[in-house]
């Protein structure tokens, strides 16, 4: 295949007919061999290029990486569950998991005195990625992206059917969702079983854990959500090229595990005042909180400040108690994005949305929460559409080539047909199951359609922006069957349908850790840093596979010898939570007031506005992601907004008084504090474990 030949930015314009001016250097492809694609626009931050074959030496895994990686795995995913349920410390959340990035420092720490022992290092810096690489995908599975809801969610709908566990359903005659759960789904329809009750109740004395009745729902499930996030890292995987090697996102949360495992920075780093002088911020902060909560006589340093109720009156009495939090890893990932990024999501998050809710007041309005939100669901449904609309070309070429049988070569993770054979087989295999669930071809297809669009747009808001976590709209409120509901009404969709959707979104609504994001950034350390991109596939689907299969005896051991009320605070109200949203969905029309179709709407023209001036005008300082991203849910805002904003403060005073090179000099800083952030709460986490307290160190 021949390397496409570049035509001038003027030939460009002229042959396209562009009046407006081209953002930044602009570059059109004339016709490959084999492209039936005169050319496309090609920007510096959306370079649409047509992919080359082209032969990379790339480091190949070795049996002692495979080995050490499923072994952490085993041995993450029941820790991970443990701590999940009895104390509610996600050790894995986010997308720079704490249960990844800490076994990689710890290699990276015994790497030099193995050197000095035995003259060569115990692990090569592209072993400990390919590690790094299999724990980062798996890290949410025993925690919020799986076991969290799938154990408790598949026996909390049969034990609050019944009205001595859930006096709520006296009120309201007729409701009966058991009859649209299919019996093979859960482990018994009975809500008086053993099987049931035991894990509200205890296990009386003597009596075993119900393996048996667990057997046949478990396999069924095993196999939806092999399929689902198989289908995730597919995803990451057709769109890596676009975004990794032709818009060049910067992924800055893949910069610090490829910082940790190369042996020549860290030992950079570790000669650098900077570095320690940032890992110590976060190390000194945390151990008085830990202190202080073991011993309340110890000082308390808060790092979750307000500023109380300065207002008495309307409207500005909404601004009443805003958080200033402190959140050390978000302040050095902001410092590590480009500035129009950080000034966005800190400005909408922060400021606009809290002067959007001012005007309300001010209108005599008081719910805030519902404009907001439906403000996002417009602008990520935009986001969505301005992903592949400047990724055409290149998903053109794709399909192209996947029909010919070409491309996608040793430079890809699949062959393109493959890939993409693949990808529809997972996604036939999901609806099918859904559908066998229970609920209508078409709510199946808009189900996982919905899905898809916001777990990619957040994968491309995680790549660009280096958010360590976000939450899409109704995060843990059943995800987009939630949208279905107070778009088009019970009524329409049906009772056998909300019973579908609610039974089966719940299990996988949670984007607090999101596999095609965690696949992302996997692809990427292999892509910068020589991997190969097959083995780093292979082994993040074996890992995410054996995690899943690790979760069901262990869960199973703690859900039966920790009865739900003993449990850690969210996994006890997870179950009667789940319970009330049945009852809701059935009992009541949630459908939301027309004015919130306009919000809707609105949201999505202005990402299109912003996404327009961005690419028109080089001083335009917002960005769609900032915007999109600032009311998914009430809290982000509040949580985040003020750390991003003193990341962006930093490195814009940086950039103002040293330019680049000051911006270097300081980048061992903060990588320091994400460093330090994460081993000294890991560490808390696993003394928080054997040593529970009333409180928790960190609120995420």
């Amino acid at each position: 295949m021949n390397m496409p030949k570049l035509m001038p930015s003027s030939q460009v314009q002229g042959r396209l007919g562009r009046r407006s001016s081209i953002r930044r250097s602009t570059f059109c492809l004339s016709k490959p061999e084999g492209l039936n694609e005169v050319g496309f626009i090609v920007e510096t931050r959306a370079r649409l290029l047509i992919p080359t074959e082209l032969k990379v030496e790339r480091s190949t895994v070795t049996v002692k990486a495979v080995v050490v990686s499923l072994l952490l795995v085993v041995g993450i995913t029941v820790a991970g569950c443990f701590s999940a349920f009895l104390r509610y410390d996600l050790i894995g959340t986010g997308h720079l998991p704490r249960s990844a990035l800490f076994p990689l420092l710890v290699f990276a720490l015994i790497n030099p005195l193995w050197r000095w022992l035995f003259r060569k290092p115990l692990f090569s810096r592209s072993e400990l990625l390919f590690i790094y690489c299999a724990l980062v995908i798996m890290s949410g599975i025993p925690g919020q992206q799986f076991s969290n809801y799938l154990y408790t969610g598949l026996v909390s709908p049969v034990y609050h059917a019944h009205p001595r566990n859930m006096p709520e359903l006296l009120q309201y005659e007729g409701i009966n969702w058991l009859q649209h759960i299919p019996w093979w789904a859960v482990p018994s329809l009975d809500p008086r079983s053993g099987v049931v009750t035991w894990v509200f109740e205890g296990m009386p004395e003597g009596a075993r854990i119900p393996w048996q009745p667990w057997v046949l729902p478990l396999t069924l499930w095993t196999l939806f959500f092999f399929a689902l996030f198989t289908s995730h890292i597919l995803l990451a995987a057709l769109f890596r090229r676009q975004w990794v090697e032709y818009e060049k996102l910067t992924f800055p949360l893949a910069q610090v595990p490829v910082e940790v495992a190369d042996e020549q920075r860290l030992g950079r780093l570790a000669y650098n005042l900077l570095f320690w002088f940032g890992f110590f911020i976060p190390v000194v902060v945390y151990t008085f909180r830990a202190l202080h909560l073991y011993f309340p006589y110890f000082p308390n340093i808060n790092i979750y400040p307000n500023w109380g109720a300065l207002f008495q009156n309307r409207p500005w009495d909404v601004l009443n108690y805003t958080p200033f939090n402190v959140y050390f890893d978000m302040i050095g990932v902001t410092y590590l994005i480009p500035s129009d990024v950080g000034f966005s999501f800190w400005f909408f998050a922060f400021v606009a949305r809290r002067l959007q809710m001012v005007v309300r007041s001010a209108m005599g309005l008081s719910d805030h929460i519902p404009p907001l939100e439906h403000q996002t669901i417009g602008g990520l449904f935009a986001l969505f559409g301005l992903q592949v609309w400047v990724a055409r070309g290149y998903l053109r070429y794709v399909f192209q080539q996947a029909l010919k049988g070409n491309g996608g070569g040793e430079t890809e993770p699949f062959p393109y047909r493959h890939l993409l054979v693949l990808l529809g087989f997972c996604v036939v295999v999901v609806v099918v199951w859904i559908v066998k669930l229970g609920v209508a071809l078409p709510w199946a297809l808009l189900l996982l359609a919905v899905h898809y669009m916001w777990r990619i747009v957040q994968a491309r808001m995680i790549g660009e922006s280096g958010l360590f976590i976000f939450w899409s709209p109704y995060p843990v409120h059943g995800g987009p069957s939630v949208l279905f509901m107070r778009l088009f009404g019970k009524e329409l969709i049906g009772e056998r349908n909300v019973v579908g959707l609610t039974m089966v979104s719940s299990k996988f609504g949670d984007s607090a850790a999101c596999l095609v994001t965690q696949g992302l950034h996997g692809f990427k350390i292999a892509h910068a840093t020589g991997l190969n991109l097959r083995q780093v596939f292979g082994l993040m689907v074996a890992s995410a596979c054996v995690s899943i299969l690790v979760c069901h005896p262990t869960s199973l051991y703690i859900i039966y010898h920790t009865a739900v009320p003993k449990m850690g605070w969210w996994t006890r109200g997870y179950p009667r939570w789940l319970a009330n949203e049945f009852l809701i969905r059935l009992a009541q029309d949630l459908r939301v007031p027309t004015a919130q179709y306009f919000h809707m709407l609105g949201g999505f023209l202005f990402t299109l506005f912003l996404a327009w001036m961005r690419w028109q005008f080089l001083w335009w300082p917002f960005h769609p992601l900032g915007y999109a991203a600032s009311s998914a849910v009430p809290w982000f805002g509040d949580r985040y907004g003020f750390s991003m904003f003193l990341g962006w403060l930093l490195k814009a005073l940086v950039m103002w008084f040293g330019g680049i090179r000051l911006w270097h000099f300081f980048k061992p800083f903060v990588i320091g504090m994400i460093v330090g952030n994460t081993a000294i709460l890991f560490l808390l986490i696993i003394i928080h474990f054997f040593f529970p307290t009333n409180e928790v160190v960190i609120i995420e």
